[in-house]
């Protein structure tokens, strides 16, 4: 039994782990694509915190639009904001 339940905790362990780095590579993916190479130098993603992150992210947003540009999707937000504040 005990081996029964220390293979559950280790699977959902790995799916865990595989889960957050798709979602790291996803938001490095649309980092890339939409602003590094669309409009500006990359910063360093350890330059700021989460919350000084989103608030960055909200105004790139904001002057996408005004540049005629389609925003991200807010999953694509999500993904960008994960891959900008995960600790690597």
């Amino acid at each position: 039994m005990r081996l029964g339940l220390t293979f559950v905790l280790l699977l959902g362990l790995a799916l865990s782990v595989q889960a957050e780095d798709e979602t790291y590579l996803a938001g490095e993916e649309v980092f890339y694509s939409r602003c590094a190479e669309t409009c500006h130098q990359t910063p360093e993603a350890g330059q700021l915190n989460p919350k000084q992150w989103r608030i960055v992210l909200n105004t790139m947003q904001k002057r996408m639009h005004k540049a005629g540009m389609e925003r991200m999707t807010e999953q694509e937000f999500e993904q960008v904001l994960h891959y900008l504040t995960a600790e690597r």
